[in-house]
C-alpha cells in the first residue's frame, strides 16, 4: 500500500501528488473525533546512507495515529523505507531533504503537508527533531482536529 503525501510548500508540490492516489476510496472514515482523541502520530526514522550521503529513511517505530496517516499498520511500517511507502525516490525528495537537513544541521523543523486520508486531503503538521542518525517526527492532523471541534 502506498500513501501519498504532498508538501505544502508551493515550489515543492510534485504534480503527480495533487490528485488522489489510484484506488483511494471515498468510504466513510473513522470518526474525526476518534482520530483527534488518538493524539498525535509519532515516528522514529533512521537515516539510510550510501557513500556517507543520506538517501532515504527507514522506520524504526510508528504509533497507530502515524501509521493511519501513512495508510499502514504500525508493524507494516517498521523496517520499511520512506521512498517505498511514499512512492519511490522521485516521488517525494522534498520530505527526505527536510529530514536530512534536520540531521545535518541539528535544527528542528515544523512544516505542513497534505496527506490523503480515507479519500480526503488533510493538512498535517510535521514536527521534526534529530535523534542520533535519524529523526523523531510528531504528526498532528489539523483537519481532523478542526472537524471534530466543529461538531
Amino acid at each position: 500500500m502506498t500513501a501519498v503525501v504532498t508538501m505544502r510548500r508551493p515550489t515543492m508540490i510534485p504534480a503527480q501528488h495533487q490528485q488522489p492516489p489510484q484506488g483511494a476510496s471515498a468510504r466513510p472514515r473513522e470518526s474525526d473525533a476518534g482520530a483527534a482523541r488518538d493524539g498525535p502520530g509519532a515516528m522514529w526514522l533512521q537515516a539510510v546512507r550510501e557513500g556517507g550521503r543520506i538517501v532515504d529513511f527507514r522506520w524504526d517505530f510508528a504509533n497507530a495515529p502515524a501509521a493511519r496517516l501513512m495508510a499502514c499498520h504500525p508493524d507494516a511500517l517498521r523496517g520499511q523505507c520512506l521512498t517505498a511507502v511514499l512512492g519511490g525516490p522521485h516521488g517525494h525528495p522534498a520530505l527526505i531533504d527536510s529530514y536530512r537537513c534536520v540531521i545535518e544541521h541539528g535544527n528542528a523543523q515544523s512544516f505542513a503537508q497534505v496527506h490523503w486520508v480515507d479519500g480526503r486531503q488533510d493538512i498535517v503538521i510535521h514536527r521534526v527533531v534529530r535523534r542520533g542518525d535519524g529523526v523523531n517526527v510528531t504528526l498532528t492532523n489539523l483537519s481532523a482536529d478542526r472537524r471534530a471541534q466543529a461538531r
